[in-house]
C-alpha cells in the first residue's frame, strides 16, 4: 500500500475511533480534518485526480457536441397522422398470428395453485 494510503486509512481509523464507529460521522470527520490538513487531502485525492481531470476536460468539450440538444418537438398533425396510420406498429404487430402456445402442466399447475391462494383470502 502506498505510504499515502497508509496514512488515509490511519486517520479514517482515528476517526471510527473519535466517532465510536459512527461511519457517517466520522467521514464527515475525516473530510474537516482534509480541509486542515494538506497532505490528508492529497492523499485522499490523489487516487481520482485523473478522473477528475478527465471530466474537466469532457465539461468544457461537451457544449461543443451536446449530447443532450433538444430535439424539434413533433407536431400534432404528424403525431395524429402515426397514431391513425394502419401501417403503424402496435403492442401486438410484433405478435405471430394464432393463438399463443400452451403451457406445460406444471406451468398450469403453478397458475392454478396461485389462483386458488387469491381465492381464499381469510376475511377480515
Amino acid at each position: 500500500m502506498a505510504r499515502g494510503q497508509e496514512y488515509v486509512r490511519a486517520k479514517a481509523q482515528e476517526a471510527l475511533d473519535a466517532t465510536d464507529g459512527n461511519r457517517h460521522e466520522a467521514s464527515l470527520l475525516l473530510r474537516v480534518w482534509a480541509e486542515a490538513d494538506a497532505k490528508l487531502y492529497k492523499a485522499l485525492t490523489a487516487p481520482l485526480l485523473g478522473n477528475l481531470a478527465a471530466l474537466a476536460v469532457q465539461r468544457v468539450v461537451a457544449p461543443q457536441t451536446q449530447v443532450g440538444r433538444q430535439r424539434k418537438p413533433i407536431r400534432e398533425a404528424e403525431l395524429l397522422a402515426a397514431i391513425g396510420s394502419r401501417n403503424g406498429q402496435s403492442m401486438s404487430s410484433t405478435r405471430t398470428v394464432g393463438a399463443p402456445p400452451q403451457g406445460s402442466v406444471r406451468h398450469k399447475q403453478a397458475v392454478t395453485l396461485l389462483a386458488s391462494a387469491y381465492r381464499r383470502k381469510p376475511a377480515g
